[in-house]
């Protein structure tokens, strides 16, 4: 028997008790049902407040509202809050927002305006978590200029918008190719005196680069890094930038932005410099890409198998030996110290190197076989390399 069951339970033996549970009770009770997806439950229990002359109250409907609201069920949702007007409970903010948020869920976002309205004729509070379920339906529809019109009328109605809805507009402006918008609204964000977290320079640094606006991705990537906010998870929006401006031939640029995060003491482990390291190399700087490796070694990380393996083959090709015997003799070494087969540790990164390509190769045929099935589905519908061998552990 689950814990729902025993409670369900223990309310039958108050019954027989004659103990008469209060509405708190139900509403805990009511509360776990609509969390488990047990409306039928829900609904039961809410008509046996009634048989016991302890109707539910507002934390009640909106309980069931949320619930609903929250699976999609927005109909049903609406229909408890008709039954809640006509038994004369009196809906507050909260449940107002309940529905608001459903709707804008939903896609129905006209009727949400509809309860907003009400909200503000019947002089009741709103705040910006409910505004922010607006904002995330129109970025769906990539409606940017009703955002900024929802924003202006939250400052009307001194609700200033918060860190979560520049979050979302922004994120929107970078979207459509509207980067000055993006940077105005970053302006308006800092003059109102809040501080953007790590999720938002996320956002703008992200989009800056999706835009191929590079020179200002790096101002404000360098701002996140200088405020103490580059972090691990961040390492994504570190591969696109610094992936972007060597494509762009802007290494410079990257390299400086390298440095930015080296001077600043962030702590950095092997998945960041592995980001670096490839991007050099993949656009065919392989000493830099080399030198960095030794910086990475210097540091006491060990590269991953397929790193040592790409700068082998990468130096083989510049005949470059010394470079080679210089990061196979630390690497082995480094090796040794953590009781790794370095014979095992080159042979898995030649192994990964020739996987690689073909995980490609076969996630690419994957694509175009959908797209040839997409294609022929409306047709229908119409009609109708080796390392260096000098280096081979012994």
């Amino acid at each position: 028997m689950g814990k729902l069951d025993e409670a369900k339970h223990v309310l039958a033996r108050m019954k027989a008790a004659e103990v008469a549970p209060d509405v708190v009770v139900f509403n805990t009770l009511l509360a776990g049902f609509v969390a488990d997806g047990r409306f039928e439950d829900a609904f039961e229990l809410a008509r046996e407040m009634e048989r016991r002359g302890c109707p539910p109250n507002a934390v009640s409907y909106t309980t069931l509202m949320q619930g609903l609201g929250a699976r999609g069920r927005v109909d049903e949702a609406m229909r408890v809050f008709v039954e809640m007007r006509r038994k004369g409970c009196a809906p507050d903010s909260v449940t107002y927002g309940t529905l608001v948020t459903a709707f804008c869920k939903a896609g129905r976002i006209s009727q949400g305006y509809e309860f907003l309205d009400v909200m503000a004729r019947e002089g009741l509070r709103v705040d910006a978590g409910v505004y922010l379920g607006f904002f995330v339906a129109h970025e769906k529809k990539e409606q940017l200029e009703e955002c900024l019109e929802l924003m202006e009328r939250m400052r009307e109605c001194r609700c200033p918008p918060d860190l979560s809805i520049y979050n979302v507009v922004i994120r929107l402006a970078c979207k459509l190719g509207e980067t000055k918008q993006a940077v105005a609204l970053w302006n308006e964000m800092e003059t109102s005196e809040l501080s953007p977290g790590v999720d938002t320079f996320a956002i703008m640094v992200t989009g800056l680069v999706g835009q191929g606006v590079l020179v200002e991705a790096c101002g404000y990537f360098k701002d996140m890094v200088g405020r103490g906010l580059f972090v691990a998870p961040q390492y994504g929006v570190l591969k696109d930038l610094l992936n972007s401006l060597v494509r762009d031939q802007k290494l410079e640029l990257a390299k400086d932005v390298w440095g930015c995060i080296m001077t600043k003491g962030c702590e950095l482990n092997v998945g960041a410099w592995t980001i670096w390291i490839h991007a050099l190399y993949a656009k065919k700087h392989v000493k830099e890409a080399c030198m960095y490796c030794l910086d990475m070694l210097e540091a006491g990380l060990m590269p991953q198998p397929d790193t040592f393996a790409k700068l082998m083959k990468g130096l083989k090709k510049l005949y470059n030996r010394q470079i080679a015997a210089e990061i196979t003799e630390k690497v082995r070494k480094m090796a040794e110290e953590r009781h790794v087969s370095f014979k095992m540790y080159k042979r898995r990164g030649v192994r990964d190197l020739e996987e690689k390509p073909k995980a490609k190769r076969k996630k690419g045929q994957k694509r175009s076989r959908l797209r040839q099935a997409g294609q022929n589905q409306s047709n229908r519908h119409a009609d109708k390399t080796d390392l260096f061998d000098d280096f081979d552990d012994e």
